[in-house]
């Protein structure tokens, strides 16, 4: 009797397909074998750095079920209860303790997802408790606060800093001015050729010289325009820079490509002075062979000698330093104090250019350094030749004389 008995349970459990059960919420990879390999269980999710496209996400494996767990991570979706059929991202490594990080990138600001940690092991797919996450909002642009010290008569530089797009993604940006208070891009407005955040230098042209302007650096994201703090300056008033270029009547071959070098080095030097500066001056510019390299007095006298490596806008903008006084007049003994200029403008104004507070300009009893452009090896870009031109019209603000007198 009892034989027959146990034939017809085993038959009957044969038949039927004996089922075991799973833990909920997971799924099992029907190729594997199951057989006494328990799911690995998983701890709750943890959020930090969350922005508008994305967080940082950490999990853990809290048991690994008695077998290896060959791979774990998230999967998420707009919808709840996401698998990793919808948008799973692995681990690449875990901590001794299971405990496992992942980027989360590419979402939708301001948008809730759903979130689920899963573990593989050779049991299967198992799935811990679903997390809600919401993306950050996109908020307007952050600016940086910086003084604007590259004025000239016409021309202005501004040096924008843009700390934080907001979250967003900035397609535009760039400053915009007007000669009243907060300016938008409705007045005047130039645009940068790149996009995001970061330093970039933009120009103003056309001004009109010894007038008061306002501008705001502005960008773009997705929550429109945000604009920066509202900045003033004035322009200088216009230089008066001009020459006489002396020149002999029937020129050889070695005097005709020396005026021409000197002729391109000449007007360079006078634009460079004549918007950057409000100096007055006329100047006498002469080619002598026998000059070593080159020399100037008070009085606009200029000597350029047969060397090809002074015959540029560098030396020339040098020797006409020299004119407006630097070098050449009593002002500059009383100016240079135990080899350091001692007054405020043109100190105040390198300090601006090198945003370094500490930074003072050097000098002798003919030159000054940085930006004294003494050497070739001194210039860099051609930003040194503004440079040169601003520190000039600090130091005329601080009573530099020249041969048409003071500031």
């Amino acid at each position: 009797m009892n034989r027959i008995v146990y034939y017809a349970f085993f038959t009957a459990c044969t038949l039927a397909g004996c089922k075991k059960a799973t833990p909920e919420n997971s799924i099992v990879t029907p190729t594997e074998k199951t057989d006494h390999i328990a799911l690995a269980e998983l701890g709750k999710l943890a959020f930090s750095n969350i922005t508008t496209t994305g967080a940082m996400v950490t999990g853990k494996v809290l048991n690994k079920g008695g077998a290896l767990v060959t791979s774990r991570g998230i999967c998420w979706n707009k919808d709840p209860n996401p698998t990793i059929d919808n948008n799973p991202i692995e681990a690449n490594s875990s901590k001794g303790s299971g405990e496992f990080t992942v980027a989360l990138t590419t979402l939708t600001p301001s948008q809730t997802y759903y979130i689920r940690p899963y573990a593989k092991n050779k049991g299967g797919i198992s799935y811990g408790e679903q997390q809600v996450l919401t993306t950050a909002d996109i908020q307007s642009v952050t600016f940086g606060t910086n003084p604007i010290f590259i004025v000239g008569s016409s021309i202005a530089y501004y040096d924008v800093n843009i700390i934080s797009s907001g979250g967003g993604a900035v397609t535009e940006r760039g400053v915009c001015w007007g000669l009243q208070e907060k300016p938008t891009i409705n007045d005047h407005k130039v645009m940068n050729g790149s996009k995001g955040t970061g330093k970039f230098r933009i120009g103003m042209l056309n001004l009109n010289p010894s007038t008061n302007y306002h501008l705001r650096a502005y960008a773009t994201n997705e929550t429109g325009v945000s604009y920066g703090p509202d900045i003033s300056f004035h322009t200088i008033a216009k230089g008066k820079v001009t020459y006489t270029f002396n020149k002999v009547d029937n020129p050889t071959a070695q005097q005709l490509a020396a005026y021409q070098r000197l002729q391109v080095a000449l007007d360079s030097a006078v634009w460079y002075a004549n918007n950057y500066t409000s100096a007055t001056k006329h100047v006498y510019l002469n080619y002598d062979p026998g000059v070593p390299t080159a020399d100037a007095n008070n009085e606009g006298w200029m000597r350029f000698g047969a060397s090809e490596s002074y015959q540029n806008i560098r030396t020339m903008l040098h020797e006409m330093n020299h004119t407006f006084g630097t070098g050449t007049t009593s002002w500059w003994s009383q100016a240079i104090i135990n080899g350091k200029y001692s007054l405020a403008n043109a100190n105040k104004m390198l300090k601006m250019i090198s945003s370094d507070e500490s930074a003072v300009i050097n000098g002798d009893s003919m030159h000054w350094w940085p930006y004294g452009l003494n050497q070739n090896s001194e210039v860099s870009s051609s930003w040194d030749y503004v440079y040169n031109c601003l520190i000039i019209e600090a130091m005329r603000k601080d009573g530099m004389t020249s041969h048409s007198g003071p500031y």
